[in-house]
């Protein structure tokens, strides 16, 4: 999968699935702007030690607030005055964070939470960094079983199918640039949330470990749709959400 080293903007790329999709990419010769929200944490540290194991990588630290408009302006600045990076090839909007309860239990910062996050942080994201692409390069943007099925105090859902159809528009309008738009929604991913799901969700789980199913992807699973998305390979895919859930919607 060559790539004459393209650049790769990935948001929330500290960890999990943001993290898999960065190493993969870093296999496969990309070079990489990752983005972390703070300093201090697990996200920064990882980062620390993804560069130091990929010394043949070029990787550009980007520190930013997805959920803050102004700091994905100030980062964009940044990349271009101090870091002197002019053109990005592809975006990954991977970064997502939501709080699991009730619709009729959130409260004004629990929806600020979730709406700046998800959709105008993602939004964002595109504003500052579509005039920086160059023709022939994509966006990929993750979404989660959630806009597929009603899942128990996850409001993160309605966003992400909110994010679906931000696909498929953004796809039309950017035709002419040349700049292909698709999505991924994965299904549950083996993170280190997977165990706070399999508490929340105790009887999705428990009817699907009573069948033959695997319920559980791998990070790297996902990352390998996503490579192939942003590659050349996948260029009849435009404005398309792949489903990518190990069938388990299949069955009631």
């Amino acid at each position: 999968m060559t790539n004459n080293k393209e650049t790769v903007f990935i948001t929330g790329a500290g960890r999990g699935l943001g993290f898999a999709t960065a190493s993969l990419l870093a296999h496969y010769g990309y070079n990489l702007i990752l983005n972390f929200r703070k300093d201090q944490g697990k996200s920064r540290a990882g980062l620390n030690t993804f560069i130091a194991n990929h010394p043949d990588t070029k990787v550009t630290l980007a520190k930013a607030d997805i959920s803050e408009p102004r700091d994905i302006s100030m980062m964009v600045k940044k990349l271009q005055e101090e870091e002197g990076i002019e053109k990005i090839d592809h975006i990954i909007l991977n970064a997502a964070a939501a709080p699991f309860k009730p619709l009729l239990e959130m409260t004004k910062n629990d929806w600020k939470l979730l709406l700046n996050t998800n959709l105008v942080g993602n939004i964002s994201c595109l504003q500052n960094l579509v005039p920086m692409m160059n023709k022939g390069g994509t966006i990929t943007l993750l979404s989660s079983l959630g806009s597929k099925t009603v899942l128990r105090d996850y409001p993160l859902g309605i966003v992400k199918s909110a994010l679906e159809n931000v696909v498929k528009y953004l796809e039309v309008e950017l035709t002419d640039a040349d700049i292909r738009v698709n999505g991924v929604c994965a299904g549950y991913v083996n993170t280190d949330m997977a165990p706070y799901l399999k508490e929340l969700w105790p009887d999705i789980f428990a009817k699907v470990d009573k069948s033959n199913r695997r319920i559980m992807i791998e990070p790297i699973e996902i990352a390998e749709i996503i490579a192939f998305l942003i590659s050349s390979k996948s260029s009849a895919i435009r404005g398309t959400t792949i489903l990518a859930d190990l069938g388990v919607t299949l069955e009631p």
